[in-house]
Order: C-alpha cells, then structure tokens, then sequence
C-alpha cells in the first residue's frame, strides 16, 4: 500500500507559508470588503487609492521573494551542526539556567510590583475590580498605567522563555513553574489590561516549540492549522468579551467576527492612506521608536546651550513635527478613526521612509527566510525565530520588529550571543565536507542529539 504523504508541521511557520496562507487572504479580504461595513462597523471610509493599493501589495510580493531569498542564502550542511561545539560543557549551560531563572525572576517581581500599584492606586483589590468590571478603559489608561522601567522588566520573559525551552534548562528545578506563573501573569494582563499581544508573545514560542519539530499526516497538519486558527479566534472572543458588552452591549457572533476581522481591514485601509496621502511623514519614527522611546532620551532638551545653542533629543525638536499630535489630525482629515490607529508593517515603513520603506520590507522577507532556516540547526537561532514568530504573525497589524517592547527582549538575545563568542562556541561550517569549525580551528562532526546539546566528536583534522 502506497505511504500516505506526511508534512513537518515546522512548514506551518515558514514566512513563505505566513505570507501565502495569512497576509495575501487579508489582502483580498480587504480588496472584497464593502465600504458599507467599514462605515457601519469601523466608522470609517475605505480607501481604494491606488497608490495605496500598489504600494502594499508589492510589499507582500516584495517580502515575500526575500523570504524565498534568505531560504536560499543559508546553505544547511548534510549534517546538522550544533549550536556551539564540544567545548562548552555543563557549566555553560548552568550559567545560561541561572540568568534565565533570574530573568523569570524580574518578570514576575515587576509583574507583582506592576498589577500591585493598580491595585492600590484603584482603592482596593474590590475596588479595582469594580473599576474593570464597568470602565476596562480607564483601568488601562489610568488605574494600570505602565510604569517606566518595571513594566519593561516584565518583557524580559518574551527572550527567556524561548531560550530556556531551546537550551533545554526549562527542565532545571524551579524552571517550569517560573515559566508557568510568567504565562498566567501574562494572560491576566491580557484581560485587565486588554492587551492581547503580550499573552501572544509567549504562546506563539511556545506551540512553535511544540508543534516544530513534529512531521504528521497532511490532513493533520490541515487539522493543526485549523485549529491554531480557532484557539486565537476563541481567545480573542474572550479577551473583548468584557469591552464589547460595557461599551456596545452587543456580544453576537457577527458583531465579534467583525471586530476580529477588523483589527486587520483597518490596519490595512490605514495604510493605503497612510502610503498614498503620508508618505515620510514622520521620518524614523516607528523603525526609530526604541531609540525615540528609550528612558530619558525626550527628557534631554536644553535650551541657549554654551557654544551648541539649543540641544534636544526629542523626536519634534528634530523633525519638527509631532507624531502624538500629526497622526490623530491625518486620520480624522481622512475620514478614518484613531481607535484603529495601526498600520500594517508595510505602512508604518510608508510613513517612516516612502516608497524606500519597501527596501526595508524585502530586507524583513530576506532576514525572515535566513531566520527560519537557521533555527533548524541550532537552539539559538530557533529561540530567536520563536519570538520573530509573533512579529510575523502580527504583520499586517503593526510592526512589531521594532516597537520599544522588543528590545529588552533583543539585549537578553545579544548578551546569550555574546556569551556564545566569548567563549568560542559559536559554530561555522564547510558546505562542502559537512564539517563543522569551531572559531578556534578544530574540525568536529555532528553525532545526532537533541537541540540544545552539544554531542560531538572530534574528527581527524585536515
């Protein structure tokens, strides 16, 4: 009997697969949408500019033949190499699990510390509550309101939690649990503080480690997909349960499908005006946001400065424009609404750079490509996509790559790297012996071993 056909289910997560199966249907979902619902569910007008239109769909095609480029670019020996070489023994590994429990560790404090002040700035436990139950908006602008430095700590997981399932230290005693309470914290804010991506930022790593390395049937994988569909259609519904019954008493299935599907229709309708009527409007604004957005850099303006004049590293004494104030005033002079007030990534590039932005679009496909095809050869780089991942998926929404949350996550990345380097361990290979070189000169074949573990054996050197 003929062997019936199986697939990887790491091919789910592909960027060529995200953007054929995800970002072209919303694409045309857009394209087919009546301009009568945007009016009657948004409250907007639909944009049919063609410049608009153009613009994002040659960045669709654009990321989507440099994804097909990094998979090309990166050449995979026959044997898969090890994330470091043979070197680095168990001590490199314990230091690794005792930085990642004590990044767990700050997350939960500053979470803790964070929902804690809310609490008391709200009057009580009760109290706070009360408040959620009937005005969530205030709980999140006011009551909740971030706090500078400790909300950020709690970001710190969004890289320690991929690391520590990559590595394999989520095994070492206290892991789990840490890992455990961060994921629930983190699901709890996605409620109270109604926002959906920060309980994303760890689901999406985690089903990617869990389903990744799986090879299953086709109508399994069909099954897989579906049902990856359902759980986010399923946690959206009960995360806007409570915002759409306080402000729209209405909690139909129509009404919750529309939101869902709105998200990302408006995104887009956002950003063909966005590329036809704003292009460059705020130069490096969004692709610049963690330098703009860094603590204390709009603090430094200092006026009649010795010799210099004026100094100031504000984002409006640079440009001379102010986007907290330019983009509300551009989306009511275009009829749109700044409830929706994202763009997609292709239109925050448009209103940061033009039509170059489309450059930065096909670099996003080519590094994406490159990304995936390494995490199938070592934990790191797999860690590192894991959290791509969520930028990935959240394309055609906003542009994640970039935002401020992101970066205390990339320093935790940078400093495991350099770790990697500093001690040598950082593995190159020879595509055509299949040999692997460590930066210090010794040939080592790879002996199969699970992701994160360094089982080598020297070979004889050339």
């Amino acid at each position: 009997m003929r062997d019936k056909a199986r697939i990887s289910l790491d091919l789910l997560f592909s960027p060529i697969t995200l953007a054929v199966g995800l970002y072209v249907p919303l694409f045309l979902l857009f394209l087919i949408t009546d301009p009568a619902v945007f009016d009657s569910e948004f409250g907007v007008t639909k944009s049919s500019s063609i410049t608009g239109l153009v613009y994002l769909s040659l960045a669709l095609l654009l990321f989507t033949f440099g994804a097909l480029a990094g998979l090309r670019i990166v050449a995979l020996p026959r044997r898969r190499p090890a994330a470091f070489a043979e070197d680095v023994d168990d001590s490199f590994l314990d230091a690794l699990a005792r930085g990642l429990r004590g990044a767990l560790l700050l997350t939960v404090t500053a979470y803790v510390f964070w929902f804690g002040s809310g609490v008391v700035r709200a009057g009580g436990l009760s109290a706070f509550v009360h408040q959620w139950s009937t005005n969530p908006e205030m709980v999140k602008s006011d009551v909740l309101r971030t706090i500078p430095g400790v909300t950020t700590l709690t970001q710190l997981a969004v890289a320690a939690v991929p690391l520590a399932i990559a590595f394999g230290v989520h095994r070492r005693r206290g892991m789990t649990p840490l890992i455990a309470t961060v994921v629930a914290l983190a699901l709890i804010r996605s409620f109270i503080f109604s926002e959906r991506l920060a309980l994303l930022e760890l689901v999406v790593p985690l089903v990617y480690f869990g389903l990744g390395r799986r090879i299953v049937l086709v109508p399994r994988a069909v099954l897989f997909a579906g049902a990856s569909v359902l759980a986010v259609l399923v946690l959206f519904t009960a995360t806007e349960a409570r915002r759409s019954i306080v402000y729209t008493h209405n909690f139909s299935v129509t009404h919750m499908t529309a939101r869902f599907f709105g998200y990302y229709l408006t995104s887009e309708n956002n950003a063909v005006v966005v590329a036809d009527h704003y292009r460059a409007a705020t130069p490096s604004m969004f692709t610049g946001e963690m330098f703009w957005k860094f603590p204390l850099v709009d603090k430094v303006h200092v006026e009649d400065a010795p010799v210099l004049g004026t100094v100031s590293l504000r984002y409006e004494d640079v440009f001379g424009e102010d986007p907290a104030t330019f983009w509300p005033t551009a989306f009511s002079n275009s009829g749109l609404s700044y409830e929706y007030n994202s763009f997609t990534t292709p239109g925050y590039l448009a209103g940061d750079l033009g039509w170059a932005g489309l450059a930065i679009v096909l670099l996003l496909g080519v590094y994406s490509g490159m990304l995936y095809k390494r995490a199938r050869t070592d934990p790191f780089h797999r860690a590192l996509y894991a959290m791509w991942l969520v930028g990935l998926l959240e394309f055609m929404r906003i542009i994640y790559f970039f935002n401020t949350r992101a970066l205390p996550a990339y320093i935790v990345f940078a400093l495991v790297y350099l770790t990697l380097v500093r001690r040598g361990n950082v593995v190159a290979w020879r595509r055509t012996t299949g040999l692997l070189r460590t930066p210090r000169g010794r040939a080592i074949s790879r002996v199969g071993s699970a992701p994160g573990h360094a089982s080598t054996q020297p070979s004889p050197q050339k």
